[in-house]
């Protein structure tokens, strides 16, 4: 089976594929990714460096890395914040490229067109239900605005904060993650 097939794959066929970085997987099928933009590609380099900048010890920031939120559903949020403790051993394997919910303290999606209802409806849905701690959800049009959430009892997210140009970001449950919405422009 190939990327472009109408039938859903099998966990061995989407393992066998040779590259999987542009693709998610949802039930089987696959999906491919939006194309980034360069003002998506910016922002997301930009958090990518500042919050790697701010992780405290134990953490570590890392980009294109699938999550395996079921064996026939498997998601790359644009960034990640990853517990490289979990279990008592590192977490990110630099030989794997997949990442379990449990490892993972934060997902961020950067909304980019072709990306919006995913990253605003389905992702949000999807993470909570697997139990990621932290969402936040970045904005790049008509200005840049950084969307932060926790989840809450009911495996939903709750908010915590919505921060424009001229805020600082200063979720109160990740406190070490405080910068200025500017610095991602």
């Amino acid at each position: 089976m190939t990327p472009q097939s109408a039938q859903p794959l099998t966990v061995a066929q989407w393992e066998a594929l040779p590259d999987t970085s542009g693709l998610e997987l949802l039930d089987g099928m696959v999906l491919t990714r939006a194309q980034a933009t360069p003002r998506h590609r910016r922002v997301a380099t930009r958090l990518r460096t500042t919050l790697a900048g701010l992780t405290p010890r134990g953490l570590t920031v890392t980009t294109n890395v699938e999550v395996r939120l079921a064996e026939l559903h498997r998601r790359r949020p644009d960034l990640l914040v990853i517990d490289t403790g979990w279990g008592g051993k590192a977490a990110l394997d630099v030989d794997s490229w997949c990442l379990m919910p449990e490892q993972i303290v934060l997902a961020v999606e950067v909304v980019a067109p072709g990306t919006e209802t995913t990253d605003r409806k389905h992702k949000p849905a999807e993470y909570a239900d697997a139990d990621i701690a932290h969402y936040w959800r970045v904005e790049t049009l008509p200005a840049t605005a950084v969307h932060t959430y926790r989840l809450g009892e009911s495996c939903h997210y709750l908010e915590t904060g919505v921060f424009r140009e001229e805020d600082r970001v200063a979720d109160p449950t990740l406190r070490w993650a405080t910068f200025d919405v500017s610095d991602l422009r």
